[in-house]
């Protein structure tokens, strides 16, 4: 079971989906789970590390002080348990975590893998050597609370990119997979990458037993029923960057964990991060643990919007308003970056209040730009081999492709998901004008009354009188994820229709006419969204 997605986000909808429909319930030390055996996922955006689904509950702050204390080399949990709070459960003396990677990636038997690693990869980029091993059979066979579930880490370098691989034993979705392991290596890989002047590869996660307590399965199901696909990342906002030359990495760590004790000290008062932590992305999960430990000194909600309106415009800042604009909604009136503020609103339902201005002959005109395109490329072939397997084909194509995106969120490197929709709007178009060919006149719309019936297929500018027939009047779209499953429902109706052979030309019309009111529809909320900039744009 091999799956491919854009982000965290999306593989976790997908694989909280796909365990629920076919994961085989067993039970492990007196709890149910359902299990997925030999689960493979690739994240094609590793550094698109913030979660963002409703229900979740994750605390980025504690994602980000585990974060640290691994790379760091750490094992103790007094320091971790101010963000975990029930560190200590997992825990056999209390004090450490006996398998914790932090030493075991910084001081393995004396080695720090870290170090070794980057040696193999300078010293031949082709290498496949690059293994960091997490799993100790000297002493992680003994009974334990604390067995590394993350067992194996191997880095490849192609085309200029650093690609990693994680091998896992047990990997719990909710807690592990997207809770901290995501999060983590996605750092880690990051600073190899920098260390070796690379960009960023795939992150690809092979689990033995990947699964989901039945403790979560509630929760499960809400985060599938009220995800629609609303990240930070659509609107520009981007990881800030770990940029930490090697042979500084422990004095950045031990300054960061200095400040961080001021901070816990004393959060009223500020930090001088720039002086004493120059690094972008450490510098930002310092500022966010402040005002945590702020919080709980207990900070006003004025107070905590003052503080956030300090941190930067980037993903941890998203994801730090997600997290306390669940019980402080206010903090929303605060927000000035227009793209910040944007995701914010998406993501918690209140866009219809900022809608978006759309510029409906803009849009129409940005279609039939694109049609011109690929109609020169295309010509004819989209209906060569008649009404089922050319035409619907390539409708259905489209369909199962925003289908499929809603899932994964994984683009396509030659075809935006907005372009995407665009063809999907255009082909259902051509769709009708070929059985308007074959319809009784009546049944023809009255704006191509005078053009030649049998040839309106091939009429390029009937179809523009067509997409410009969607121009007038005022459109408010719903969420993208809404209207793509309405697409899908009507798409497989008149499918249906087609194959039963026992409709009409005119009904086929109506069913067409309607599967691509909901295309446009699709268009207009991916522009809405910001998701759609390439197309919109596309004839300016």
């Amino acid at each position: 079971m091999r799956s491919v997605h854009r982000n965290i986000s999306f593989a976790t909808i997908e694989g909280l989906a796909e365990i629920i429909s076919t994961g085989e319930a067993i039970e492990v030390r007196g709890s149910r789970v359902q299990e997925l055996r030999n689960k493979v996922t690739v994240l094609q955006r590793p550094l698109e590390r913030c979660l963002f689904l409703p229900h979740r509950g994750n605390d980025i702050a504690a994602t980000i002080a585990e974060t640290v204390w691994v790379l760091a080399g750490r094992d103790d949990i007094g320091w971790l348990s101010t963000f975990l709070p029930r560190a200590s459960e997992f825990s056999d003396d209390g004090v450490r975590w006996r398998g914790a990677y932090g030493p075991r990636l910084r001081d393995w038997h004396g080695v720090d893998q870290i170090a070794q690693n980057l040696r193999v990869l300078r010293e031949e980029q082709s290498t496949r050597r690059a293994v960091i091993s997490l799993f100790d059979a000297d002493r992680d066979f003994a009974p334990s609370k604390d067995i590394p579930c993350n067992n194996w880490l191997h880095w490849l370098i192609r085309d200029n990119r650093l690609h990693l691989n994680i091998a896992i034993r047990s990997n719990d979705i909710i807690w592990g997979f997207s809770g901290i392991n995501s999060f983590e290596w996605s750092v880690l890989q990051e600073m190899m990458a920098h260390w070796l002047g690379m960009n960023v590869g795939d992150a690809t996660y092979l689990a033995s037993s990947f699964h989901l307590y039945d403790r979560h399965r509630n929760r499960a199901r809400k985060m599938i029923d009220s995800f629609n696909g609303v990240n930070c990342y659509d609107l520009g906002l981007s990881a800030p960057p770990f940029c930490t030359d090697f042979e500084d990495m422990q004095d950045a760590f031990e300054a960061f964990f200095v400040l961080e004790g001021q901070a816990r000290q004393d959060p009223d008062k500020h930090i001088d991060d720039q002086r004493n932590l120059a690094d972008p992305f450490l510098s930002v999960c310092l500022a966010i643990l402040r005002i945590h430990h702020g919080m709980k000194a207990g900070w006003s909600t004025s107070r905590l919007s003052q503080e956030m309106a300090s941190l930067p415009c980037c993903d941890l800042t998203a994801a730090a308003y997600e997290f306390y604009m669940r019980e402080h909604p206010s903090l929303l009136e605060s927000v000035q970056h227009a793209h910040l503020r944007e995701f914010l609103e998406q993501y918690f339902g209140r866009s219809s209040e900022t809608k978006r201005s759309l510029d409906l002959p803009r849009i129409a005109a940005a279609i039939k730009s694109l049609h011109a395109r690929k109609n020169a490329a295309y010509g004819t072939a989209w209906k060569k081999r008649g009404e089922v397997m050319g035409i619907l084909g390539n409708v259905a194509r489209k369909v199962d492709r925003i289908e499929q995106y809603m899932t994964t969120g994984a683009e396509m490197g030659d075809e935006s998901i907005s372009d995407t929709a665009a063809d999907l709007f255009v082909y259902l178009l051509k769709y009708q004008l070929f059985l308007m060919e074959q319809a009784p006149a009546n049944a023809i719309l009255a704006q191509l009354v005078g053009r030649e019936q049998a040839a309106l297929s091939d009429d390029r500018s009937a179809l523009e009188i067509l997409v410009d027939d969607y121009q007038g009047g005022h459109i408010v779209p719903r969420s993208a994820r809404i209207v793509a499953t309405d697409i899908v429902v009507n798409f497989e109706q008149l499918f249906s229709m087609v194959l039963e052979k026992k409709s009409s030309i005119v009904q086929r019309l109506d069913a067409a006419r309607s599967t691509s009111d909901l295309a446009f529809e699709l268009v207009c909320a991916f522009v809405n969204e910001g998701r759609a900039y390439e197309l919109y744009f596309l004839n300016s």
